[in-house]
């Protein structure tokens, strides 16, 4: 089952129905719902279904854990709504009772408490950015980000090995992509059209072997503008619970940019501060993620354009 933050969009979806002359002689209640639809139900029997061809544009982030899908909730806030003023909150909601919040532990003091994911129960965990105690302080390892579960155990990592000037390198590439030069040398100097990156995760820091993958899959939409993020997900490579998805969801909201507006400047300051996909391969290789080139044809006969 997939696990991912999915912007959905369905355009001119078209739907043609052809019903038989027995179908529409045996089943009275058939032709009475056709009658409403269609000016002519005469015209439905003789196949002429040209008239019913609903189409839609629908551009919506959805949350989908373990195959239960959510839709970002927009909670008014009134103005004596004092927890919602000390601990802003972003949710996602699905049928019945059953929501996906991630709020801010005090925003009086920001330093002090980051942001913890909670679901309609109790809290599910938290993800904090790689510190300096996380790795040793002359070795080449470098902690990106942790994910924490309720008790306060660690329980997955991302992580990369840097060398001499790496540091330097990403500042430049950042600095580049500030001004559009990145962008543009993607637009005029390549022929992909969709990117699809990979970033490992890993259960401990000692070991090499991923247990998943973030997958992201991104759109060149042209010079001087930012790749379109079409999609996230979570992709095991090793034996995962459903708690451990819930965990890893959080990065998948966090680097979507939905809910900036609903806990503000500390939280974007948490997305822009982790490591995602900077859209230049040496670059991206520098700090663990993996590029895949896709034309439109591949991209679309793969899934990765979601058509539905």
């Amino acid at each position: 089952k997939p696990y991912g933050l999915t912007p959905t969009m369905s355009v001119a979806t078209t739907t043609i129905r052809t019903l038989p002359d027995e179908t529409s002689k045996t089943d009275p209640e058939l032709d009475k719902r056709l009658e409403l639809g269609s000016s002519s139900l005469h015209d439905f029997k003789k196949g002429v279904t040209g008239r019913m061809m609903p189409s839609s544009f629908t551009v919506a982030p959805t949350l989908n854990v373990g195959g239960k899908k959510y839709f970002k909730s927009l909670k008014p806030c009134g103005y004596c709504d004092i927890q919602e003023c000390c601990f802003p909150s972003a949710t996602f909601k699905t049928t019945g009772d059953a929501v996906y919040r991630i709020r801010h532990g005090c925003c009086c003091l920001p330093c002090c408490f980051g942001f913890s994911a909670f679901d309609s129960k109790e809290k599910i965990g938290t993800y904090a950015l790689g510190g300096c105690f996380d790795a040793p302080c002359c070795g080449s390892l470098v902690v990106d980000g942790k994910f924490i579960n309720a008790k306060g155990e660690a329980k997955f990592f991302l992580k990369h090995e840097s060398v001499c000037c790496d540091g330097v390198k990403i500042c430049c590439a950042s600095f580049c992509h500030l001004f559009g030069c990145l962008t543009c040398y993607k637009y005029y100097c390549s022929d992909e059209q969709y990117r699809e990156y990979r970033q490992p995760i890993y259960r401990t820091l000692e070991t090499s072997a991923p247990v998943a993958y973030f997958k992201y899959v991104d759109r060149v939409r042209g010079p001087c503008s930012s790749d379109e993020r079409l999609s996230m997900s979570i992709e095991p490579a090793d034996e995962l619970s459903e708690d451990d998805f819930q965990l890893l969801a959080f990065y998948l909201i966090l680097t979507s940019g939905y809910a900036d507006f609903e806990l503000g400047l500390n939280f974007s300051y948490l997305a822009k501060n982790s490591v995602t996909p900077y859209g230049l391969e040496g670059i991206d290789e520098l700090v663990g993620i993996h590029k895949r080139s896709l034309t439109e044809k591949d991209a679309v006969h793969q899934g990765l354009v979601n058509m539905y």
